[in-house]
């Protein structure tokens, strides 16, 4: 403690800096986005360079793809290149779509990665990247491959048995959790959220999980379930709409160009900072490119559980102080 009558003879220029310095061990700033899907578009190359203009904006200790970023083939280890030229860790996560046409092996190869989920330790926090594509059909669990989870028998998506097993050991240490995944841990629409989510919730529950993050639904959505943020991040690219462009024939007739894709003006990003005290949310706000859900016919801009308002939500989340 610095005595009252000490201060004037401390360089406050100095101070400040000590305590900036004690700010930053303990707080941790990254970026996050989702679903680019950097193939279906023309403007990919755009779409990235929106999101590092974000990350180069700011003071980041690491960025995240929570899935669908790209075709893990040869040709797009550019896109890789592109997110490493930022000089911080590129941490991606497995989305639905990269299993399209890639068995697990060729996507842990093309992003590098030693298994299909991991664990990283920034400073006080330990960052979970889970893989949440898989299936269980007639009692066994497969890996997500060339559209597998569309079979009639099958329950999708889940997190296997060996997965859990694996996490319960990484929530054993008692450090303070960030989790990243493609799908999420609290949607309740239909073959959106993971099946077997009540077991991660309590498994979250019982450990120090501050926040999970989730991509996959194209749209925006938190919630906060036993005192943990759930939150799902708009794609980087557009809400995808297919099922209700064909629901009507006069919507399919004028609409079927868009390949059921209603494309955002730019890649929207997150920006989030962690500290001891709270979690700081910055998202963004965005707009439709040209054809809007008005225009067809989804007037309540809600979908598959979420909202797909062009936006990525902002939020400020107090934390439990710990003993």
């Amino acid at each position: 403690m610095i005595a009252y009558n000490q201060l004037n003879k401390l360089d406050f220029c100095e101070l400040f800096d000590k305590l900036e310095y004690v700010l930053e061990i303990y707080m941790i700033r990254f970026l996050v986005f989702s679903d680019l899907h950097y193939d279906d578009v023309e403007d990919g190359d755009k779409r990235i360079d929106n999101i590092l203009a974000n990350a180069r904006s700011r003071q980041l200790d690491f960025i995240v793809s929570l899935g669908d970023l790209c075709k893990p083939v040869a040709a797009n280890r550019k896109v890789l290149e592109k997110f490493n030229s930022l000089g911080v860790p590129f941490y991606p996560v497995i989305g639905n779509h990269e299993t399209d046409e890639s068995d697990l092996s060729a996507i842990t190869e093309f992003y590098s990665l030693s298994a299909p989920y991991y664990s990283v330790l920034h400073g006080n926090y330990k960052l979970i990247f889970m893989n949440t594509c898989y299936l269980t059909e007639n009692g066994t669990e497969k890996a997500y491959y060339k559209r597998n989870f569309k079979h009639s028998s099958s329950v999708y998506p889940i997190v296997p048995m060996d997965e859990i097993s694996w996490l319960q050991d990484e929530l054993n240490d008692g450090m303070k959790c960030i989790i990243f995944s493609h799908h999420s841990f609290v949607n309740e629409f239909p073959k959106r959220g993971v099946s077997n989510k009540l077991v991660m919730q309590e498994l979250f529950r019982e450990n120090s999980v501050l926040l999970c993050l989730n991509g996959h639904d194209h749209g925006d959505s938190f919630a906060c379930v036993d005192g943990i943020s759930y939150m799902t991040i708009n794609s980087a690219n557009y809400a995808w709409l297919g099922t209700q462009i064909a629901s009507s024939k006069t919507l399919t007739e004028k609409y079927s160009c868009l390949q059921g894709m209603l494309q955002f003006t730019q890649a929207m990003s997150a920006y989030i900072e962690i500290d001891d005290h709270e979690i700081r949310i910055f998202g963004e706000e965005g707009s439709y490119l040209s054809v809007t859900p008005d225009d067809i016919e989804l007037h309540d801009y809600k979908w598959n559980g979420v909202s797909i308002k062009p936006r990525i939500s902002s939020h400020r989340i107090r934390l439990k102080a710990v003993d």
